[in-house]
């Protein structure tokens, strides 16, 4: 018989993946609708996003040192949690310089 792995939450890409969808959502909301309260509720998720992702980047990386399997695939993870760094960047840039 086969037992079949299942992931944990951690170790799939829902985080980085969520918190990059959520942070489009806001930025679009708020080029569509001017609305004031938007950037304040944004800048409040950035600092949540990037807590929660910070944890996830640091289990990633635990997991990695302590399972030692599977390289690439927790580069990968890895890549794609530190890719929203720069994306949040460019989104404050865009609302404070640019749609404001």
């Amino acid at each position: 018989m086969e037992e079949i792995l299942k992931n944990p939450f951690y170790q799939k890409n829902y985080i980085p993946i969520l918190s990059f969808t959520i942070g489009t959502i806001l930025l679009s909301l708020y080029a569509i609708t001017k609305i004031d309260m938007l950037p304040i509720i944004g800048i409040f998720y950035v600092y949540l996003a990037l807590f929660i992702n910070f944890c996830y980047l640091i289990a990633i990386i635990t997991l990695h040192f302590i399972e030692k399997r599977n390289n690439q695939e927790t580069l990968i993870r890895i890549g794609i949690a530190l890719c929203n760094i720069p994306i949040t960047l460019f989104y404050m840039y865009l609302v404070f310089n640019v749609i404001h």
